[in-house]
């Protein structure tokens, strides 16, 4: 129990009022009285705080929505390697479900096309889209963009 005790005394932080998870912070010593009108105000009468990404629910998705996310961006990387060896650096590469094509200035790896779908892979994870159709458009812009950085 003291272990314990003492592990979770060296883990206090301080309430600091600045932080949205301590406000409203009332501080208040033995010989203070609570200043339940103030408590009142802040439970029942103030207005919530804005929303932010960790108060928000996710949007739904499918049940496959990974795995229709997994096998598009295996298509787009598997075109793009086949349709590379047969064309000239600076050619747009179409690809298939996509109006847009892959502006390829050099011979794209096997390795930067895995690296770059897996950052995809993590973004639709955080932000998953509603439209499976869009998948391949979306993963080809993300690989334009990581072209022109």
């Amino acid at each position: 129990m003291c272990v314990s005790l003492d592990a979770l005394i060296a883990r206090f932080e301080e309430p600091d009022s600045r932080n949205r998870w301590d406000s409203p912070l009332f501080t208040i010593l033995l010989e203070d009285p609570l200043p339940l009108e103030q408590i009142e105000e802040a439970l029942c009468n103030a207005n919530a705080p804005k929303p932010n990404r960790s108060t928000q629910s996710q949007p739904l998705s499918s049940a496959d929505f990974l795995y229709e996310v997994d096998r598009r961006t295996q298509e787009v990387v598997q075109r793009i390697l086949e349709r590379q060896s047969t064309s000239f650096p600076g050619e747009a590469i179409p690809v298939l479900g996509s109006a847009e094509s892959v502006a390829v200035d050099h011979t794209l790896t096997l390795a930067e096309l895995k690296k770059w779908r897996k950052q995809f892979l993590e973004f639709t994870k955080m932000h998953p889209s509603n439209d499976a159709d869009k998948i391949a458009t979306l993963f080809v812009q993300f690989i334009n963009n990581a072209l022109n950085r």
